[in-house]
Parts: structure tokens; C-alpha cells; sequence
């Protein structure tokens, strides 16, 4: 069993509970945020909300007041001092919902991760770019369909073909010892750690170039790596990315 935190009550729930409300499987109106709970701490959380927020204010959802505390709660009555803490809001009909969840993280794989190319329709100036839209089917899929393949990640190109992100991470590149990133008007998520790699390379005097990438550009790189709050920072091998069948 595990405990959930559903609309101001903990609930025992099965596991297979947590599975209907997946992104990407669950439908709904609304956002969510994953966070990495590590040591008993849920790291980054004030940024966390106010993007959560900001994304509830997009789709015209009034935010509810949530509590950080309960955060670590869930992850507290799971057992658990490290692991993924899911937070989402969503709204049916004039109701609100709030639900909290934490389900254990071994951390990324120790190698590079192996990733494909996948053609996505995704607009560059689609309007859930900047939040974790629940609308996350176009992600999940690209997701499963790596995994499948064997491969540990999708990057996924954008209808004018260019690659804006990958299905769960933002992604970097190093030429010429500068640090390029896709830019937002590419349709990537202004992702938490995204934003700290950035921040952190300036106050380096490392120089940071937002452009749009290409697969081409990708395989000429003298390196690249993938950014999110679960993973931190993970290299990716650019001499073995292929297009998914």
C-alpha cells in the first residue's frame, strides 16, 4: 500500500492508484511537479510552486494553498527519506484537486545515457510549454518508446525540426567551451535545473549561447548532457543517437 495526500487527506491507496494518475495517462485540466526528496528534504520546493502557480494561472485555475510541510509528510509516511515526490493540481468542473505522491528513485543510470530522435507536432510557441501541463501525452509516449527501443532517453524535435527537449529532461551542449541550450521560443520547459546550469556557468565567466539545435549540430558537439530535479546533470553519448523506428 501507499500513502497519498488527495484534497487535504492522507489515503492508503494501492499501487496501481498512482499508476491511473501518471501524466500522461491521467487526464485532466491542470499541471504537476516532480520533485527529488533526498536525506528527508524535498529539494527545490519554493521554485517548484511558484512555476506550479504560474502554470495554474496560465489555464485559469486558481491555485490552492499548499503546505511544503506536507510534502515531506508524504514522503515521510512512505517510508522513505529519499526517492520522487509528484505534486498536481487539477480542475473538473468548479473543483479543484490536489495530490501528492512519492514513489521510491535509484537515481539515473552510472553510464551516458543512450538517446534516440523523435519527430514530435509540438508548436515551438505552444502555450503549455512553459508549465508540466498535464496535456503530457506527446512526453509519456516518447518516453515508452525509447525505453523500448533501449534507449535511456527521446530527444524530440519540434515541428520545424528542430530538438527543444528531451521527453523528461532539458538538454545542453559544449562547442568551442561554450554552453548552448535550446531557447524558450523553441517550446522547451524553463526547467528548475536548467535555469541553475545557466545561472551557474555565467557567475564561471562561462559563456552560455541560447540557439536551436539540430541533430546535426548535436553530433558535430564536443559534448552534451541532459538537466532535470530528478537526474542533476547526466551526460548523454552523441556518437551513438539514432532515429527511432
Amino acid at each position: 500500500m501507499k500513502v497519498i495526500y488527495l484534497d487535504g487527506q492522507f489515503l492508503k491507496v494501492n499501487a496501481q492508484v498512482l499508476d491511473v494518475y501518471a501524466p500522461g495517462v491521467f487526464k485532466g485540466n491542470g499541471v504537476f511537479e516532480t520533485m527529488l526528496g533526498l536525506d528527508g528534504v524535498v529539494l527545490d520546493t519554493d521554485l517548484h510552486l511558484k512555476r506550479l502557480q504560474a502554470g495554474l494561472k496560465e489555464l485559469g485555475i486558481k491555485a490552492p494553498k499548499i503546505n511544503p510541510s506536507v510534502l515531506k509528510q508524504v514522503l515521510e509516511r512512505n517510508q522513505l527519506t529519499s526517492g520522487r515526490v509528484r505534486l498536481m493540481v487539477w480542475q473538473t468542473g468548479k473543483e479543484i484537486h490536489t495530490l501528492i505522491a512519492a514513489l521510491p528513485y535509484k537515481g539515473p543510470a552510472k553510464h551516458p545515457y543512450k538517446v534516440c530522435l523523435i519527430k514530435t507536432k509540438r508548436e515551438a510557441q505552444d502555450r503549455h510549454a512553459q508549465m508540466k501541463s498535464l496535456d503530457y501525452e506527446i512526453f509519456s509516449n516518447a518516453y515508452a518508446k525509447a525505453q523500448s527501443q533501449g534507449f535511456d532517453e527521446a530527444l524530440l524535435l519540434n515541428k520545424d525540426g528542430y530538438i527543444f527537449e528531451a521527453s523528461r529532461a532539458n538538454i545542453f551542449w559544449i562547442k568551442d567551451k561554450i554552453l548552448c541550450t535550446p531557447p524558450l521560443s523553441s517550446g522547451c520547459l524553463s526547467g528548475i535545473t536548467r535555469q541553475q546550469v545557466i545561472k551557474q556557468a555565467k557567475s564561471l565567466k562561462i559563456v552560455v549561447k541560447e540557439m536551436n539545435l539540430t541533430p546535426k549540430i548535436l553530433k558535430e558537439a564536443d559534448a552534451a548532457f541532459l538537466t532535470n530535479s530528478l537526474i542533476g546533470i547526466k551526460p548523454i553519448d552523441i556518437n551513438e543517437i539514432k532515429i527511432a523506428s
